[in-house]
């Protein structure tokens, strides 16, 4: 029997736009990460950005127990593919579901969110 992974899910805010249909945006938000958690922490971590919520939400994901390595690590890069940006994590959830509806709330309607999956 194989056992599943549980994960984490992250609702982030930069403060610039950002736009995770481009690869280059994902690179450099994974190289940002493996900077400062390192190869190892990131492959524990396995964070994936799951769904852009608007042009500055995002949901991501992370495995269970990794999760703070990836809110510390979002809030030390301070540059995404040369262009000053902060990263804010707002709450974490077992639950994509949830940090949708907690999106609603401080975004209102976001009918404009993608999936990344």
């Amino acid at each position: 029997m194989i056992a599943r992974r549980k994960s984490r899910y992250l609702l982030v805010e930069s403060s610039k736009d950002v736009n995770f249909a481009f690869n280059e945006e994902q690179k450099g938000l994974a190289e940002g990460i493996a900077k400062v958690i390192g190869e190892f922490g990131y492959m524990n971590a396995s964070p994936k950005i799951m769904k852009q919520l608007n042009s500055r939400a995002f949901v991501i994901r992370s495995s269970r127990g990794s999760e703070g390595h990836v809110v510390l690590a979002l809030s030390l890069i301070k540059q995404l593919n040369g262009r000053e940006i902060g990263f804010y994590t707002l709450r974490e959830s077992g639950s994509i579901r949830k940090l949708e509806e907690v999106a609603k709330k401080l975004y209102g309607q976001h009918g404009s969110g993608t999936d990344m999956h």
